[in-house]
């Protein structure tokens, strides 16, 4: 059988009191045995009505205190009740309710509210994350895949050369990687939101980036026609390499859509008074001030500069870069010639 704690503490309390009553009695009984030993002549009846007397007046106090046992029991377990009444209400969704703490009295049964308290926040922000990359992907893998059904639809209306067909192929691939890259972005800013990443930090020496990425982009840059510069130093930042490499990689390959042929893209790192600036400057044509701040919100493209991109690599760089406890921005908004800016701490040894 099933007691609630409430009822099972009151029995307790009940327990206790019925041990003092007990030996209340045991307690009057012995005295008025060795009173009697020391003075046979006394009568009995005397003593046994003392006795009686004191136990009794023990039992008439066990209703009062009965009273007090059912107010302390309750007082024991109203923030109990007050954790179970909230979590019933948050299953039931209503995912922005807390347990309110404010009232309680700091001991143990706040640290435990505060505990399911920061358990219900971390279980809301995976709760948004999932239903955020739920409406992303719904939004963003919707027009590749429709692509891709057109195409096939149409590649199959009618016979077709070989040549066609392969064409369509081609195009359909196009998009499959489109769609990968997408899904890929979305997982990694998804990862980001959660956090959790600081564990993972190690002594990362910039240049070893830059290297890496000049690597991967500088083939893309010489099919261009750009020209991918490179000023880098030996500063190191606390940080996940692979995340530093997709920052850095996200803003090489912005610049490199932006910048047109016989053009420049420029990476600099430099390092003054406890950070590193980790910079990226293309020759393109720039961006408005009026997209200073947006375009590094997910989805964000300035019009006219529709490059087939979903618009998430400056979301995912603005990301890295505060999980890296830095800053991301838009150096010269207005200007041409793009200049975005990293600043992150320095790692000093």
């Amino acid at each position: 059988m099933s007691i609630k704690f409430r009822s099972r503490t009151f029995l307790y309390l009940l327990v206790l009191l019925g041990l003092f009553a007990g030996s209340q009695a045991i307690t009057y009984t012995a005295v008025e045995y060795v009173h009697r030993v020391a003075n046979p002549y006394e009568s009995f009846r005397e003593g046994l009505e003392e006795v009686l007397q004191a136990t009794g007046l023990t039992v008439l106090l066990l209703v009062p205190l009965t009273g007090a046992a059912w107010w302390i029991a309750r007082r024991i377990t109203r923030p109990l009740h007050a954790v179970a009444a909230t979590a019933k209400r948050i299953r039931g969704g209503r995912w922005d309710e807390r347990i309110e703490t404010t009232t309680m009295p700091d001991d143990e049964t706040k640290v435990l509210a505060e505990t399911v308290n920061a358990a219900f926040d971390g279980y809301a922000g995976a709760l948004r994350r999932l239903e955020r990359f739920s409406g992303d992907a719904a939004h963003q893998l919707r027009t590749p895949i429709a692509a891709m059904r057109n195409l096939g639809e149409v590649a199959l209306s009618r016979a077709r050369s070989a040549a066609d067909y392969r064409e369509a192929l081609e195009t359909m691939l196009g998009e499959l990687d489109r769609l990968t890259r997408i899904v890929e972005q979305l997982l990694q800013l998804s990862r980001l939101e959660a956090g959790a990443l600081k564990a993972r930090f190690a002594p990362i020496p910039l240049g070893s980036v830059v290297e890496q990425v000049r690597q991967i982009y500088q083939p893309l840059a010489e099919v261009r026609g750009v020209e991918l510069a490179v000023a880098t130093s030996d500063a190191r930042v606390a940080g996940i390499e692979e995340l530093l490499v997709e920052l850095l990689g996200n803003l090489v390959d912005n610049a490199l859509r932006h910048t047109p042929k016989r053009g420049t893209v420029r990476i600099e790192v430099g390092a003054a008074a406890g950070e590193v600036r980790l910079a990226v400057t293309d020759s393109g044509p720039g961006i408005p001030d009026e997209f200073a701040q947006k375009i590094f919100e997910r989805f964000t493209q300035v019009p006219g500069s529709e490059t087939g991109t979903a618009g998430l690599g400056l979301a995912l760089a603005a990301q890295i870069a505060a999980v890296h406890g830095g800053e991301l921005k838009l150096a010269n908004p207005g200007q041409p010639g793009a200049r975005f800016e990293c600043r992150l701490p320095r790692f000093v040894s």
